[in-house]
């Protein structure tokens, strides 16, 4: 068995001379011969995937069955299948990233049992269609039972997805003498027992150490964006190789990776709204070191390798040790050194505990959701919009956070798409969530106790990771300070970053539908009597001139919009910006978004604004009615039915010329939407919107 399994090693990696890491042979041995249940502590790098793969087909040439395979790293499944076919394995997949027909075909070659193994994303766990069609008919007769990335399936790991819940409910379907392998690179104690629980106390570890000797960490002293983007554009060009700087927020991606571009440096910005082609166009680009740096969200994580990676960099602190690991643990797994620099900026704390009072829906949004099915013969979730006053995307999260708790008080119609209420009494576990929420509290506090620690700063992060250095690693800053790169940067690179957050705008981009439907539009505008759709009604593209406290004139904006009255400093800066803008018919007047709250906060800026370009202010809009504020209306149908005959047009004023519309801030775009429709519809040819400043949470990445 084992001459067997290393001729298969040495096929799958095409290397004659290769042979096993420590531990990967006495796994698939395990496996294989002893049918044991395993989780895998090991570094990524390691090589988690030749262990399932021998081990399948070890398991194959026996004449057992297939092997299921759970594992969240859609971009690396294609490769995947192609590593396991140099060991003549016929694998598939099944996920997001491929099409219906893909997916279809994968499903027929697995209804007729011509697969050896099944690679499937875990929120595919969720389509009671295929695991009721395709999956039970196969369940029977598994050989092998594989749980990537087996942190997700914990709530206590730094990871933790809903989707991996149902893996449980999976394996009660199966016989309880199947073989299984869960793998994962980082799971402390805690994590591990909850591992456990949940796949069988039978289940025994093999736990590899943690250190990354090649590895030169660095903690930076706190410094705010601008000190930091020097720091970066100073430096990034002196380190050997290429590397990635993690972002917590697709803002700084997004100005980052256009500044470096801006100092010459050749950066690119990866984040989770990234389509999953540009996602391998990317990958594939650091991978061949067409870029110097990829800057990302944590969206470029678990599965991502490449063995010469020079350095990893962190814009803001990461949300715990155990994160950090795992994602400066990228870095140096095949070169004799690399660099792990960690940076710290006054918004780190309030990304952090956004994410943390975040993670889990609150009681008063499930008893929103909860209230909404039951009153209804099933509904889909963009429809629950129109009944609850929560955004799409938590009312999403709730769904997902519902259909996994076991019993479940909802249920899906795989048909239909539509959810359902069912009988089962249900409370949310509040003193659980609470738990979880103090330990994740308690790991962020460890996470800065680190980036302030004196000792050593590798046995710093196995320590927290529960496996303990006996010796100090010599390398870090605080063993070697000698190594430690320079912490000072030029002020006027500084200035110079100051500056080019100033000038770089928010795109407003009008939105093309009044609703998701026309019954919807109908429901929304009853005053109006918007359609669904209309061109001739489209505001134009327009601009923000910053984001909302961001460290440029966001910060102007919030401190003037808080005593009640923007300074003449942002004229000069709207002037620049208006003037940037690209007009298929120049605007001939300015008009602006009133206000019952404060009538002459924007007002009296649109009539300095209008004097310093040159043309007249003119008060076209009426608003007529107080509503609640548009930033207290959390969905696209709150916030578009909480306008609909808020605002009416002054009939005196002549509409057939362009116009600048001014307000002071844009998060949904709503507000421009009905202003600029209403003004369309009086005769106006093209209305421009310009803002002082975007609170939008994606601009502000939450």
């Amino acid at each position: 068995m084992k001459d067997n399994a290393l001729t298969l090693l040495r096929e799958m990696t095409a290397n004659h001379a290769a042979e096993f890491h420590e531990g990967q042979l006495e796994a698939i041995l395990q496996l294989v011969e002893e049918q044991s249940k395993l989780l895998v502590v090991q570094k990524t790098g390691w090589g988690k995937s030749a262990v399932y793969f021998i081990a399948t087909k070890l398991l194959r040439l026996q004449g057992k069955g297939p092997t299921i395979i759970i594992s969240p790293l859609i971009a690396l499944m294609r490769n995947q299948v192609e590593r396991a076919g140099e060991l003549g394995l016929s694998v598939v997949s099944i996920n997001s990233a491929q099409s219906e027909q893909e997916n279809d075909e994968a499903k027929q070659l697995i209804l007729s049992r011509q697969i050896d193994a099944l690679i499937i994303s875990p929120e595919q766990l969720a389509n009671d269609e295929l695991v009721e069609n395709v999956l039970n008919h196969i369940l029977s007769n598994i050989g092998l039972f594989v749980v990537d990335e087996a942190h997700c399936i914990s709530d206590w790991g730094h990871d933790f997805r809903p989707d991996y819940r149902r893996i449980v409910r999976l394996l009660n379907r199966m016989p309880a003498n199947i073989p299984i392998l869960a793998t994962t690179a980082t799971a402390t104690t805690r994590v591990i027992t909850d591992i456990n629980r949940q796949l069988g106390d039978d289940l025994q570890v093999i736990r590899g150490d943690l250190k990354r000797q090649s590895l030169y960490l660095q903690n930076m002293p706190s410094a705010g964006r601008s000190a930091r983007m020097a720091w970066l554009a100073e430096y990034i060009p002196q380190l050997e190789g290429t590397g990635i700087v993690y972002v917590k927020t697709i803002r700084d991606g997004e100005l980052l990776a256009e500044w470096l571009r801006y100092k010459g440096i050749h950066a690119s910005f990866y984040n989770g709204n990234s389509n999953n082609e540009l996602r391998i166009r990317l990958e594939d680009a650091l991978l061949s070191n067409k870029l110097k740096v990829l800057v990302a969200t944590s969206a470029l994580g678990m599965g991502f390798d490449k063995p010469d990676l020079g350095f990893v960099i962190h814009f803001q602190l990461p949300g715990s040790i155990v994160e950090y690991y795992q994602q400066v643990g990228r870095a140096g797994r095949a070169i004799e050194h690399a660099y792990g620099v960690l940076m710290d900026g006054p918004e780190s704390e309030k990304i952090q505990d956004y994410f943390i009072n975040n993670a889990f829906p609150s009681e008063e949004e499930i008893e929103q959701v909860l209230t909404a099915l039951e009153q209804s013969d099933g509904v889909k979730d963009y429809e629950i919009e129109r009944l609850i006053n929560l955004s799409v995307s938590r009312i999403r999260a709730v769904l997902k956070f519902l259909t996994v708790e076991n019993p479940s008080p909802i249920y899906k119609d795989s048909r239909t798409k539509k959810y359902f209420r069912n009988e089962q009494n249900y409370s949310l576990p509040t003193e659980h969530i609470e738990h979880i929420t103090a330990i994740k509290k308690r790991e962020w506090n460890q996470l800065r106790a680190y980036h302030n620690a004196t000792n050593c700063l590798m046995k710093e992060l196995t320590f927290a990771l529960d496996d303990p250095l006996t010796e100090d690693c010599g390398n870090c800053m605080n063993c070697t300070p000698n190594r430690q790169l320079l912490t000072e940067v030029s002020e006027d690179v500084v200035k110079e970053a100051l500056e080019f957050s100033k000038y770089r705008y928010i795109k407003i981009s009008p939105r093309k539908k009044f609703a998701i439907s026309g019954a919807m539009a109908k429901n929304a505008f009853p005053h109006y009597g918007f359609p669904i759709k209309d061109s001739a009604l489209q505001a134009a593209e327009g601009l923000a001139l910053s984001s909302w406290r961001d460290g440029a004139w966001g910060d102007l904006v919030a401190h003037d919009k808080g005593v009640g009255h923007f300074s003449d400093d942002l004229l000069e800066p709207m002037v620049t910006m208006v003037k940037s803008m690209e007009f298929d018919e120049k605007p001939q007047w300015l008009t602006y978004i009133p206000s019952l709250r404060n009538p002459e906060l924007v007002k009296s800026f649109a009539y300095r604004l209008a004097e310093k370009l040159g043309i007249p202010c003119r008060e076209a809009l009426v608003m007529v009615e107080k509503r609640p504020p548009q930033k207290t209306m959390q969905n696209s149908f709150r916030q578009s039915s909480n306008l609909d005959g808020v605002f009416t047009i002054d009939g005196k004023q002549g509409f057939r010329s362009p116009v600048l519309l001014l307000d002071d801030a844009v998060d949904s775009g709503w507000t421009f939407t009905v202003a600029a429709a209403l003004l369309r519809r009086a005769g106006a040819v093209a209305v421009y919107p310009i803002a002082l400043t975007s609170t939008s949470k994606q601009n502000q990445g939450e």
